[in-house]
């Protein structure tokens, strides 16, 4: 229980203390965003036809699969706003202030699984450069 209202206290304090940082999605900015850049890159980056065809691999499933999930987590805050604003039991908005805290975490372990791959998939070389190029190394 004790748990539960501390998880509770900092989702709120961090949706709050959050809010200018946030997109215009309503989600909190990705922790790490790498596809995008290397996309934007391949070239500077002199990416072998393998590694070219695994982006494109990439590009062809995830994106989706990721705004699919931000559209999960953006409906769950709007149910999370209709909750607090129709005065639902406190119950019902901490499940739903959960599946939140579930999905978003979810959304930035995909982050971490995608950096992860594509340190897989590039040269440490490579890899260090895409860093720079993302401003992130």
């Amino acid at each position: 229980m004790m748990r539960t209202l501390l998880m509770s206290a900092a989702l709120v304090a961090a949706t709050a203390l959050s809010a200018p940082a946030q997109e215009a999605n309503g989600l909190s900015k990705p922790v790490v965003a790498l596809t995008g850049v290397l996309a934007k890159n391949a070239d500077t980056l002199a990416l072998t036809e393998a590694q070219r065809a695994a982006l494109k691999d990439w590009l062809a499933v995830m994106p989706a699969q990721r705004k699919a999930l931000e559209g999960e987590a953006i409906g769950l805050r709007a149910e999370l706003r209709a909750a607090i604003l129709g005065n639902a039991p406190v119950a019902d908005r901490q499940a739903l202030a959960d599946r939140i805290g579930e999905t978003e975490a979810a959304l930035v372990m995909m982050r971490s699984n995608c950096t992860d791959h594509w340190r897989s998939v590039l040269t440490p070389e490579q890899f260090a450069q895409l860093l720079t190029l993302a401003g992130l190394g």
